[in-house]
């Protein structure tokens, strides 16, 4: 009943964050490919984790780095869950109807040119991964919590294109691999959800220079999105 009540909880502190909810339902732009990941959510001893994978070294884009289960959406598949789902499978061997989806998130950008929807899901708490060694080198499981603790987070920011950008950094602690650095997209979207879900109030900040008004969250992941995607943007290499 517990894991039942916090699958409630979670879902209603989503609904407002989910882009399935709006008409038209946000699509991928003109001149980019499409991309899916999950946010694969754990319960334990009635606390939250994320599980993450360590891409394998020998991976074209993003080697050795520490992101969600998650790939290029196929001709086969028939919504961004299902890419999602997908990926998690043929990456950790994460059975899709084992996986309770919550949430489709504000999209994101990441290199090179992919627009990527990231999609919320609970998975069972004795889940054992099986990675595939093509893709990913191994998996980490990382408190929710530890996206919000200062002793955990670093902030730097670089100068693109007359923008101040925030580049987050998260720290943890691995009981086997050591310390592994979540930055980036996933570093993100990571500290997005932990704010939604723990009911942290503080704005998600990726510019030091925002000229958006603040409704929500959200807002600083979708100015960060339009200006990336913005035509002046599109072949730079960030």
């Amino acid at each position: 009943m517990a894991e039942a009540k916090i699958m409630a909880e979670i879902t209603n502190k989503l609904s407002s964050f989910d882009i399935r909810n709006r008409s038209p339902y946000p699509e991928t732009k003109y001149g980019f490919k499409r991309a899916a990941v999950l946010l694969p959510l754990m319960l334990k001893n009635d606390e939250l984790y994320l599980l993450l994978t360590k891409r394998s070294k020998n991976m074209r884009n993003h080697p050795s780095t520490v992101s969600f289960p998650g790939g290029m959406r196929e001709e086969n598949d028939l919504s961004d869950v299902d890419t999602a789902l997908r990926e998690a499978q043929e990456e950790i061997g994460l059975k899709p109807n084992t996986v309770q989806i919550v949430a489709v998130l504000t999209r994101g950008i990441t290199l090179p040119n992919t627009i990527v929807y990231p999609v919320v899901g609970m998975i069972p708490n004795d889940f054992v991964p099986i990675p595939n060694p093509v893709e990913v080198d191994y998996t980490i499981v990382v408190p929710l919590k530890t996206f919000l603790d200062p002793k955990c987070v670093r902030y730097s920011e670089f100068k693109f294109r007359g923008r101040s950008i925030v580049n987050r950094s998260v720290f943890h602690q691995d009981e086997v691999h050591g310390v592994e650095v979540i930055w980036g997209f996933t570093a993100n979207y990571c500290t997005f959800l932990a704010k939604i879900i723990l009911e942290n109030e503080d704005f998600l900040a990726i510019f030091n220079d925002s000229t958006y008004p603040l409704q929500n969250m959200a807002s600083d992941l979708v100015e960060y999105f339009d200006f990336i995607t913005s035509t002046s943007a599109v072949n730079s290499k960030l």
